[in-house]
């Protein structure tokens, strides 16, 4: 549906994107993951038409992605509403900006406000809102217009445990309807709702993670075993092996080669060792994202 083809971006002489290529299917919600100053909020600038880059392409159904401005809802990490303004002044001057019609406003803004839970809060002040109601209504101002394509650029980074769980929630029912794209350096919150993520680090793509890189490493054994000594023990694998204490009685098997679980018991068993408990090793997203962007 979304494709971006060798994308780059310099300010002042400063190359800020480098070369980003990568795709988004319909129906994905995908998490462009990185730190502070990697260049995700200049990418989706470019991809919304607010910046201009320098090379490269960004497609929407294999056509420029400026020819569908009206099928693409943004939410800016800083949506810059008059206090004073209620939620349905907030949402009808926002959506006159966008062309929407009178009519259609007048038709659709109590949906839309339903839709991001604050129903019967037409009259309220912007001032008046939690962090948690703002950026529920800075949602609704981007889903007004029922977008195929929906860019939420940092959505929860700002808001407390109760108003980020409010949001998070509200982005589950985002997916059902809308492509997703969510700009975040926060990958705990990700996990909740992304189907893949795409990392950035200083305007250059290293890397994806996808869900099922969060499975077993099945190249690690982890066990622990009674208060034992088993220095110099050599294990009757076929593959080669590390065998390195972690602490106490804790220890781990590395091998570049995939490990037989059973045969590594099977081992343990012959030198008489009393296992207590051994299981592979399982990396979260978290620890793979941190090793991807960590500059150690």
């Amino acid at each position: 549906m979304i494709e971006i083809k060798n994308v780059s971006k310099s300010f002042s002489d400063k190359k800020i994107l480098k070369d980003i290529s990568f795709s988004i299917k319909e129906g994905e919600c995908i998490g462009l993951l990185g730190p502070n100053g990697a260049g995700k909020t200049t990418l989706i600038k470019c991809m919304t038409d607010v910046i201009n880059f320098d090379e490269g392409e960004i497609s929407f159904k294999d056509k420029a992605i400026t020819n569908f401005k009206d099928e693409i809802g943004y939410l800016s990490q800083n949506t810059d509403f008059k206090q004073w303004m209620s939620c349905e002044e907030s949402l009808k001057f926002f959506g006159s900006l966008s062309g929407l019609s009178k009519s259609y406003l007048n038709n659709n803004i109590n949906k839309v406000l339903e839709d991001v839970g604050l129903k019967e809060k037409n009259d309220y002040k912007v001032e008046e809102l939690s962090g948690g109601m703002k950026q529920r209504l800075g949602i609704a101002q981007a889903i007004l217009h029922r977008p195929k394509f929906l860019i939420l650029d940092e959505p929860v980074s700002a808001l407390d445990p109760i108003g980020r769980n409010e949001i998070k929630k509200l982005i589950n029912q985002l997916k059902e309807y809308s492509t997703v794209l969510i700009s975040t350096h926060i990958l705990d919150d990700a996990s909740e709702f992304c189907d893949r993520f795409v990392i950035i680090k200083e305007g250059s793509i290293i890397g994806s993670i996808n869900k099922e890189d969060e499975e077993i490493n099945r190249k690690r054994v982890l066990f622990q075993i009674s208060n034992q000594d088993i220095n110099g023990l050599v294990l009757d694998s076929q593959y080669p092996y590390e065998l390195n204490r972690i602490n106490q009685n804790y220890y781990e098997v590395i091998s570049a080669e995939e490990i037989s679980l059973s045969s590594l018991m099977s081992d343990f068993n012959k030198h008489n060792l009393d296992l207590i408990d051994i299981a592979f090793e399982q990396k979260d997203l978290e620890k793979i994202f941190l090793e991807m962007v960590s500059d150690i």
